[in-house]
């Protein structure tokens, strides 16, 4: 239920702006096996009470992972494995399916437009807890490390926003 509650909100944020996705075409960046050097943050857990269908209700527990976890999460999720095809699975849908995917085995995972001058791309993020906020580029894997008027995929970034 989180994740379609959340999925209609990034769906809703998704709509309200162009969406110009364009396929994975080189960057520099590491890969989720290299050596960060990112500031140590604090654990959180973020539970999530949902109604399910009668009145029946569960909670979801989702935590903060460590670095380690989301490295072996990325090295299992076979999301980046899928073909990207132009106006049908672009990187909005690659990134929609990997956030999923983490929340499902119990990660928070944050959706993640980058946004340009014209257009924007989807990426993911985890608070990890030993080495802050990473960015992966789901449709690659990489760990990737936006900032606000620094470039991706050779256009400059105006905006970062994330939605957890």
């Amino acid at each position: 239920m989180r994740a379609y509650i959340k999925s209609l909100l990034v769906a809703a944020t998704l709509a309200s702006v162009a969406i110009s996705c364009s396929g994975y075409n080189g960057h520099d960046s590491l890969y989720v096996q290299d050596i960060y050097d990112y500031k140590q943050v604090g654990y959180q857990e973020t539970a999530v009470s949902s109604e399910g269908v009668g009145s029946s209700s569960h909670e979801i527990v989702l935590k903060n992972p460590t670095f380690q976890e989301v490295r072996d999460f990325i090295l299992e999720d076979t999301t980046s494995r899928n073909k990207f095809i132009p106006n049908q699975y672009e990187c909005r849908h690659f990134a929609t399916e990997v956030d999923n995917n983490a929340e499902a085995a119990g990660l928070r995972c944050a959706f993640v437009l980058l946004c340009f001058e014209r257009g924007q791309h989807a990426v993911i993020a985890f608070d990890t807890t030993d080495r802050g906020l990473v960015y992966i580029e789901s449709q690659t894997d990489a760990a990737i490390h936006p900032e606000v008027g620094g470039k991706y995929q050779g256009k400059e970034i105006k905006e970062i926003l994330i939605a957890w």
